[in-house]
């Protein structure tokens, strides 16, 4: 498991608590595909950042963390991460299932689509 990528999530999670949005979206490509829990796809890095600055306006006290269930290594400097992210306010938990679609591109890793899931019998929720 690339640490590169690991170390990605736990970029993320530091970004959530400190609603830093601009730092939890510098993992992802220009050409991001995204799409959320709820179903809303975001094509692009500036799509889905204007997404999360609002996400985050509305969770000050939320926390995430993500676990990572499998990771598949494939030729070409790609990878494909399957995820679950639990993300935590005082208010609600919301947990959901991901699957993330990495590339290398000049030794670092980039996000370039995602496509999560609520995770069944979770409370309802559009967790990042």
């Amino acid at each position: 498991m690339p640490a590169a990528i690991t170390g990605v999530f736990a970029l993320l999670e530091a970004a959530l608590t400190a609603k830093d949005a601009v730092a939890f979206d510098s993992v992802f490509t220009d050409d991001v595909v995204f799409v959320n829990p709820a179903g809303s796809a975001f094509l692009s890095w500036d799509e889905l950042h204007a997404y999360h600055l609002a996400a985050m306006g509305k969770m000050p006290d939320a926390e995430a963390h993500f676990e990572i269930l499998a990771m598949r290594c494939l030729a070409g400097g790609h990878a494909i991460v399957t995820v679950e992210q639990t993300l935590r306010t005082p208010d609600f938990s919301v947990t959901n299932r991901g699957t993330w679609v990495f590339t290398e591109r000049d030794g670092t890793w980039w996000v370039c689509s995602v496509h999560n899931t609520n995770l069944a019998g979770s409370a309802g929720g559009n967790a990042a």
